[in-house]
C-alpha cells in the first residue's frame, strides 16, 4: 500500500489543499495502475472542503482502484468527529473502503504545553497520544454509530489503546452514559454518548497495523485485546527498517495460520486485495539469484538508512 505521509495536504489551505491532492492522487494512480499487481493506494483527502474530500474519494476508487484514504490528523485544529466531516465517512460506508489516520503532529496549543521544552517527546510519544485520543473521538462522537460499517484503520500498534483497553473501555463508557445520564435529569441539554461500548467499536470498526511497532510483546498484547483478525502487517518505510519489520513478523510466535493473516491475509480482506498481489517467490534459488538478492538487500538498506537521515535533518 502507498500513500503520503504527514502533514500531507492538512495544513493547507482549502483551494491549494484541493488543487495538490487531485495533482497528487493522478500522480500515485498511474504508479498503480503501472504495477497493479505490485503496488494499490491510498487516497490524499482534502479535508478542509469535506464534501470536495468525498467526491475525490470517490473518483479515486472508482478511477484508480484506491483501496481508501489516508488522513493526517486533524485539519488546522479541526478533528474528524466534528459533524462537518460526515461526507467524507458517509462516502466511505458506501464505497466500502476504510479511512487511515496517521498521526501528525498535535495543535500549538497541546505542543506548547507539553512538548515544548521536550521536542523529542512530540514524535516518540505526542503522535500516538494525539492520534489514539482522535480515534476516541471519533468513537465518543458517535460516528460509529451513526456509519456502522465504515471502516477505521491507525497504526503503531493501535496508538496505545490496546494496552489499556480494559481501563478505557471501562471510564469512557461508562463515564459517558453517565454523565448524559445527569444531563438529561437537570434538564440540560445531553453531551455525546456513545450508545455502544469502545470495546465494541475497537472489534467491529476498527483496525490497527504494526506499522514502527515490531515489538512482540506489543503484539501479544494487541492479540490479547483486539484478536488477530484486527492486526494487519505494515513496515513503517521511511521512518521505519523494512528489514527489522520482515525480521519480525518471521519470529513472531504465531501459528502458521495467525501468522499468514497478519501477513497478508487480514490485509487482502480489509482492503480487498487481490491474492494475487504477492511478490515471486524463487523457492529454489540459484547461487546467482542469492549473491543478487544480498546484493538488493544492502542497496535496500543503504537507501532506507539515507532516507531516514534526511528526514530526521528535515524534521529538525
Amino acid at each position: 500500500m502507498l500513500s503520503h505521509t504527514q502533514p500531507g495536504v492538512q495544513t493547507l489551505e482549502r483551494d491549494l489543499a484541493i488543487r495538490l491532492s487531485k495533482e497528487v492522487n493522478d500522480w500515485l494512480g498511474e504508479i498503480v495502475q503501472t504495477y497493479p499487481a505490485r503496488f494499490a493506494g491510498f487516497a490524499m483527502l482534502p479535508t478542509q472542503s469535506p464534501r470536495d474530500a468525498a467526491d475525490e474519494l470517490e473518483r479515486t476508487v472508482t478511477q484508480f482502484g484506491f483501496k481508501g484514504a489516508l488522513i493526517n490528523g486533524h485539519t488546522q485544529g479541526h478533528y474528524l468527529d466534528e459533524d462537518a466531516f460526515s461526507p467524507i465517512f458517509e462516502r466511505a460506508q458506501a464505497l466500502d473502503v476504510p479511512i487511515y489516520i496517521h498521526p501528525t503532529d498535535p495543535p500549538p496549543t497541546v505542543t506548547d504545553t507539553y512538548y515544548r521544552d521536550y521536542p523529542a517527546m512530540a514524535q516518540g510519544w505526542g503522535w500516538q497520544v494525539e492520534t489514539g485520543t482522535h480515534l476516541l473521538r471519533l468513537m465518543c462522537g458517535g460516528v460509529f454509530d451513526r456509519y456502522p460499517h465504515l471502516k477505521v484503520i491507525v497504526g503503531h500498534m493501535g496508538e496505545l489503546i490496546p494496552f489499556t483497553l480494559e481501563r478505557i473501555n471501562l471510564a469512557v463508557t461508562m463515564g459517558s452514559w453517565l454523565l448524559a445520564s445527569q444531563q438529561r435529569s437537570s434538564g440540560a441539554a445531553a453531551p455525546k454518548a456513545v450508545q455502544k461500548s469502545i470495546d465494541y467499536y475497537m472489534r467491529q470498526n476498527v483496525f490497527i497495523t504494526t506499522s514502527g511497532v515490531f515489538d512482540h510483546a506489543a503484539l501479544n498484547c494487541a492479540i490479547t485485546a483486539l484478536g488477530i483478525d484486527r492486526i494487519l502487517f505494515s513496515v513503517d518505510d521511511p521512518f521505519g527498517d523494512n528489514f527489522t519489520a520482515v525480521k519480525f513478523l518471521n519470529e513472531a510466535q504465531l501459528s502458521t495460520q495467525d501468522r499468514e493473516k497478519l501477513a497478508h491475509g487480514n490485509a487482502e480482506r480489509v482492503l480487498r486485495l487481490s491474492s494475487g498481489m504477492q511478490a515471486h517467490t524463487d523457492h529454489s534459488p540459484s547461487f546467482l539469484s542469492q549473491a543478487s538478492f544480498s546484493i538488493s538487500c544492502f542497496r535496500a538498506r543503504t537507501k532506507a538508512a539515507m532516507a531516514r537521515k534526511v528526514l530526521s535533518f528535515l524534521v529538525k
